[in-house]
C-alpha cells in the first residue's frame, strides 16, 4: 500500500453509501450522547467553577468514544480488501462483538492519556500514540484486545512519528472542515440548532474517511514491520 491517503479517498468515494449508513447507525448516536453529556457537564461546571473537570471529562469521553466507533469502519475496510460478502453486516457484527472489550480498554487507555496530559502533556501524547492502533489491530488481527494492545505498542514504537503525523493530519483536516462549516452556517444564521446540526452532519460525513485512512495506514505500517522482520531474519540465517 504505497499511497494510503489516495487509496483512502478512492475507497471512501466508491463505498460512500455504506460508509454513511455505518456512520448514521454507529457514529450519530455516540455524537448525540457525547454532546448532550458534555453540555450538561459544562452547565454544572459553569455553576460550580469546575471548568478543569469539565475539560477533562470532555477529553475523556471523546477519546473513549473514538476508540469504540472506529471498529465497524476498520472491519468494513478489512472485509472489502479481503473480498468478503456483506461487509456492512460484518462491520456491525464486529462492532457488537468487540465494542464492550474495546470500551473497557478505552477507559483505561484514555485515563492514562488524560492524566499524562494533565501532568506534563508529553507523556499523555506518547501514550496516545503508542496504543492508538489497538482497535484497528483487534479487527485486522481478529484477536482479543488483551493481545492486540501489546502489538499496538510494538507497532507504535517502530512508527511513532508516522502515527503521530497521521493523527495530526487527520485532526487538522477535521478542524478545518469544522471551522469552514461553522463560518458558513453563522454567515447565514446564528441559530444554535443550525450550527449544532451542521457540526453533527459534518462529523457523520467525514469521520468514516478518517477511520478508513487510519485503517489503510495500519495495513501499511504492519506490512513495513513484517518486511523489516523478514529481512532481519534472513540476515541472521545467512550469518
Amino acid at each position: 500500500m504505497k499511497h494510503p491517503i489516495k487509496e483512502s479517498f478512492l475507497f471512501y468515494t466508491r463505498n460512500i453509501e455504506s460508509m454513511l449508513l455505518l456512520s448514521a447507525v454507529v457514529v450519530l448516536p455516540f455524537l448525540l450522547i457525547h454532546n448532550f453529556t458534555v453540555n450538561y457537564i459544562h452547565f454544572i461546571a459553569a455553576l460550580t467553577g469546575g471548568q478543569v473537570v469539565s475539560a477533562f471529562f470532555n477529553l475523556f469521553l471523546l477519546l473513549v468514544f473514538l476508540s469504540v466507533v472506529q471498529l465497524p469502519f476498520a472491519q468494513y475496510v478489512q472485509s472489502e480488501l479481503a473480498g468478503e460478502e456483506r461487509p456492512v453486516r460484518q462491520a456491525l457484527r464486529t462492532f457488537l462483538d468487540q465494542s464492550f472489550a474495546v470500551f473497557v480498554f478505552g477507559i483505561v487507555y484514555v485515563l492514562a492519556v488524560s492524566f499524562g496530559m494533565l501532568l506534563f502533556v508529553v507523556p499523555g501524547v506518547v501514550i496516545l500514540v503508542l496504543f492508538y492502533l489497538t482497535p484497528y489491530l483487534t479487527v485486522i488481527k481478529k484477536q482479543p484486545v488483551q493481545q492486540c494492545w501489546k502489538k499496538a505498542f510494538a507497532l507504535g514504537k517502530k512508527h511513532f512519528f508516522s502515527i503521530l503525523g497521521v493523527i495530526l493530519l487527520i485532526s487538522a483536516i477535521e478542524w478545518a472542515i469544522s471551522v469552514i462549516g461553522l463560518f458558513t452556517v453563522t454567515y447565514i444564521t446564528t441559530s444554535f440548532g443550525a450550527v449544532f446540526f451542521t457540526q453533527l452532519l459534518l462529523n457523520v460525513i467525514f469521520f468514516p474517511l478518517m477511520a478508513v485512512m487510519l485503517t489503510m495506514y495500519t495495513h501499511k505500517w504492519m506490512s513495513e514491520s513484517a518486511n523489516a522482520e523478514s529481512v532481519d531474519t534472513g540476515r541472521r540465517d545467512t550469518a
